[in-house]
């Protein structure tokens, strides 16, 4: 049953992205607004057809907020997915990720910022960049990880691209996420379901997929913590601190961890 869920997910998917990839050419051609609304609905059509069920507090999002930068763990490339169909917000990603075949196309069609974070050069003009867009009323999403944990805890923050929230004038706001994969099929998941899904170790991008996609129906908690700024942290680092003790707080708590 597995392998024909997997089939049958695999055929939507390639259907849909055939059926996307022109009209998001066509609305990167046309314009701002319009390139930043249509993976709104590729994120949720994809959502739709993988089975993933989103439980997430109303009350702590307002998708009408400009210049945010969302800091959240990160366990699979399905929280791209989670969280690309909650935020209209862009990516920020390693370089690596543009250079993952059709993935990496559909990742830079969608406009993901991508940064060497290998070239320590140029993180002062990526921040830079990063919070002029900010600054101008543009949403990111950042994983300070720099790589994916086991869904099970969250790997020390980096926080080198979170220079970028520090403007003079506080215009820029921040909200942590917390990214949890708590259900399968709506039963509760222990530490090795949760560590199956993730992509993690040297488990390659399309095996931690296909492990995803024929689990079955998975269940992700997304914890919308406080919006803050930048008012009280001296730097970066300790922003970092606070955001990584914040997500893991509500990791535990969704998974039920004392």
């Amino acid at each position: 049953m597995s392998i024909l869920r997997l089939v049958f997910i695999l055929i939507f998917l390639l259907l849909i992205i055939a059926f996307s990839i022109p009209i998001q050419i066509f609305c990167n051609i046309i314009g701002f607004k319009l390139k930043r609304i249509y993976p709104l609905y590729f994120y949720q059509m994809i959502k739709i057809v993988t089975g993933i069920n989103i439980n997430f507090n109303t009350t702590r999002l307002n998708k009408k907020n400009m210049g945010v930068l969302y800091i959240a763990n990160h366990v699979s490339w399905f929280d791209i997915i989670c969280l690309g169909t909650l935020l209209n917000a862009r990516f920020i990603a390693k370089k690596e990720v543009s250079q993952m075949g059709i993935f990496g196309f559909l990742a830079m069609l969608s406009n993901t910022f991508f940064i060497d974070n290998e070239n320590k050069n140029k993180i002062v003009e990526y921040n830079y960049l990063i919070q002029k867009k900010l600054k101008a009323g543009e949403n990111f999403i950042i994983f300070p990880e720099g790589t994916t944990s086991d869904g099970n805890g969250i790997k020390n923050f980096k926080s080198s691209m979170l220079e970028c929230a520090f403007d003079n004038n506080n215009e820029i706001k921040i909200q942590p996420i917390s990214i949890c994969y708590s259900k399968l099929n709506n039963i509760p998941m222990g530490i090795y379901l949760r560590r199956n899904i993730a992509w993690v170790g040297d488990t390659s991008m399309v095996a931690a997929m296909a492990n995803f996609l024929r689990s079955g129906r998975i269940t992700v908690d997304i914890i919308f913590h406080d919006l803050m700024s930048v008012n009280n942290f001296k730097n970066r680092k300790e922003l970092a601190a606070h955001c990584e003790k914040q997500i893991l707080s509500g990791l535990n708590q969704s998974i039920k961890v004392n």
